[in-house]
């Protein structure tokens, strides 16, 4: 069995009934039709990379859609309840419903996670609902072990820690799978450009989440109406959040607790630099960290900013300055002292980009606000505030107040514009999210067409280029106490600041590569 092991000749089946005594085995591609191509008659076969809160959440629509089977999951964490989620038990009680087991995990504190729980729902679920599934699946702490060892994976579906991200995407793409990811596509800029650059060239399908929600935006009324010239020339776009929403911590953590059991602390951390473990880097809290995550803007932005890019047909940002909420603290002799804080994203902030047109016809300022930031109420506006989240165009005439994603938007200003322009209309996007089979959501529905026939679609990685470009250098800013950096998107370096552009990128641990 260890020659057979080694020559990499397992199949799926062969590969559960060997991995409990002697561990993981070699990979074989589908390649009798070509690397990548999935037969239109065939399951796309998937490994399931990250099993925590959000990975859980979003397991549903994947099990429900009768062209996917997951065959392995993959998590550094095998199981525990300290999960941060949105509201108590909501996870749970999801969850239950899904596998039609309304005692299960009874008595928990917190919220479950880790690859163990992931296999037990996937293989319930499927138990219950697919009368000719009587297998298991694989749960392992590292993906590539799997993807090494079972030779009919198709595709991977990425939910880690942002830091992850671009190396798994980048790993992937060497290992001809087919890909879903939720943002961002890399939280240091030239990963995530990476990621653009090798998708591009790639003939595999992708598909980054983010898009789904943005196809449900009023982008396209918000365009009819600047077009039309009811608000005059567009000035600014602000974009405001309640995020952060999770807890962020203004100090590097001292406490050194021991590691959980069952918790792969050097895995976890993948390329960034050892550091002792802290709970306070983990799971949802990971966002808050320089290292780890990508701040408010990743989180929510990629929703919100994609349709406004795409409508209006701006590049990356070609210079950015932050404003954030600053930390003071005393010292020992009792004189206060603002923090210089080079580690984790401030409670609130706001960026300023420069978006060029990419027509090269000028530039606009794109405002992105959270932590309850947002921008003054224009004149005309008739409520006593903005909404929590939401977005507004500014011209030289008046303004469009919308909700986040540029939903519901209202006409604001002087000379009874919004009664000048109601005949202006615009055609509604498909809404991406909307059940097209049973199961089967319009966006899903599509990258698995995509899968079979070859195709791209615009929720394809490369397609958060000038986005992922904008945010990131956003994030650099903050780190360079908000001041204003100038970018070359061509030569993707800052020209006003040599010391800058080192955070660019990682400081990759040694045992890590960059593929």
């Amino acid at each position: 069995m260890k020659n057979k092991l080694h020559e990499g000749k397992l199949s799926r089946r062969e590969f559960l009934t060997t991995t409990a005594a002697i561990g993981l085995a070699t990979v074989i591609p589908r390649s009798v039709l070509g690397k990548g191509f999935i037969p239109p008659s065939d399951k796309i076969t998937m490994v399931h990379v990250g099993c925590g809160y959000q990975g859980l959440s979003e397991i549903g629509f994947l099990l429900r859609c009768p062209q996917i089977e997951i065959v392995g999951v993959a998590d550094p964490n095998r199981q525990s309840t300290d999960y941060i989620g949105w509201s108590l038990n909501s996870l749970r009680n999801n969850l239950r419903r899904l596998i039609a087991e309304p005692d299960w995990l009874e008595g928990i504190k917190g919220h479950p996670g880790g690859r163990e729980i992931m296999k037990y729902v996937v293989e319930t679920y499927y138990r219950k609902n697919r009368p000719s599934w009587n297998g298991s699946i694989p749960a392992v702490e590292d993906y590539r072990e799997m993807l090494e060892h079972i030779r009919d994976v198709d595709a991977v579906k990425i939910m880690t820690p942002d830091h992850l991200h671009s190396y798994v995407a980048t790993d992937c793409f060497q290992r001809g799978k087919h890909q879903i990811m939720h943002k961002p596509l890399g939280n240091k800029l030239k990963e995530g450009m990476k990621v653009v650059d090798v998708a591009s060239a790639s003939p595999l399908a992708t598909h980054m989440m983010a898009f789904n929600s943005s196809s449900n935006s009023g982008i396209n009324q918000v365009k009819a109406w600047i077009e039309a010239g009811a608000i005059g020339k567009l000035k600014e776009i602000h974009n405001w959040t309640n995020r952060p929403v999770w807890p962020q911590y203004p100090d590097i953590p001292t406490e050194k607790p021991p590691i959980p059991e069952g918790f792969n602390w050097d895995l976890w951390l993948g390329p960034a630099q050892m550091r002792d473990y802290s709970p306070h880097y983990t799971h949802c809290t990971f966002r808050g960290w320089y290292e780890f995550g990508a701040g408010s803007i990743a989180d929510m932005g990629y929703y919100s900013m994609i349709p406004v890019f795409n409508a209006l047909k701006l590049g990356s940002a070609i210079s950015a300055s932050t404003r954030f909420a600053r930390v003071v603290k005393c010292n020992d002799d009792l004189v206060p002292s603002q923090v210089v804080n080079t580690w984790s994203y401030p409670d609130a902030a706001a960026y300023r980009f420069e978006l060029p047109y990419k027509s090269g016809t000028g530039s606009v300022f794109f405002n992105w606000h959270d932590g309850g930031m947002k921008p003054q109420i224009p004149d005309g506006y008739e409520e006593d505030d903005l909404p929590k989240e939401g977005m507004m165009f500014m011209g030289e005439k008046g303004a469009i107040v919308g909700d986040f994603y540029a939903n519901n938007p209202k006409l604001v200003g002087p000379g009874g514009i919004a009664e000048k322009y109601a005949d202006v209309k615009a055609d509604t996007m498909l809404p991406m999210n909307e059940m097209v089979a049973e199961g089967t959501p319009r966006w899903l529905h599509n990258w698995i067409e995509n899968v079979k026939r070859g195709q791209k679609n615009p929720g394809s990685y490369e397609f958060t280029r000038e986005i992922t470009e904008t945010f990131n250098l956003g994030a650099i800013s903050l780190q360079c106490n908000g001041k204003k950096l100038l970018y070359n998107p061509n030569t993707r370096r800052i020209t006003n600041d040599d010391n800058a552009n080192q955070l660019l990128e990682r400081d990759t641990r040694r045992g890590w590569k960059f593929v």
